[in-house]
């Protein structure tokens, strides 16, 4: 079933005011968590069409959520975005390894960051390896698995 709505994860909801706004200019429906466990409840109890992550949220948390969506058996399909504004070689590596979808630097620029939700939101879901087996290296352009 497909779903525009996207859920934004930032673990200071007020700082994700331009992302968000970005996200609803595009004609997207945006729900807000602030830690993965309030994540986890909105992504189970709601169609998510895409969880749109900040890389690095609090120890413990970012670690988690791709992994946790990935190994429920109803969430499989669940696509994550991650980003980041640093844009390091080891942020995508991270990125790859909790099993995100897709990766993006922010700083990249709008145009950017919403060609990658675009182009996640539009291929249709498959559901997501295990984030042993899942080594496919992330495009450098576009953030989507090859």
């Amino acid at each position: 079933m497909y779903s525009s709505t996207i859920l934004l994860v930032q673990p200071e909801i007020k700082s994700s005011g331009p992302l968000r706004t970005r996200l609803e200019g595009k004609g997207y429906t945006v729900v807000e968590a602030s830690d993965t466990q309030t994540a986890m409840s909105i992504v189970n109890c709601s169609q998510i069409g895409l969880v749109v992550t900040e890389l690095y949220l609090p120890v413990g948390e970012s670690r988690c959520l791709a992994q946790d969506i990935g190994k429920s058996p109803g969430l499989r399909c669940t696509k994550v975005l991650a980003y980041t504004t640093h844009g390091k070689r080891r942020d995508r590596q991270w990125a790859r390894r909790i099993g995100a979808d897709g990766y993006v630097i922010t700083r990249s620029g709008e145009e950017r960051f919403l060609e990658v939700v675009d182009h996640l939101m539009e291929t249709p879901s498959t559901p997501r390896r295990t984030v042993q087996a899942s080594r496919a290296p992330l495009r450098e352009s576009g953030g989507e698995r090859l």
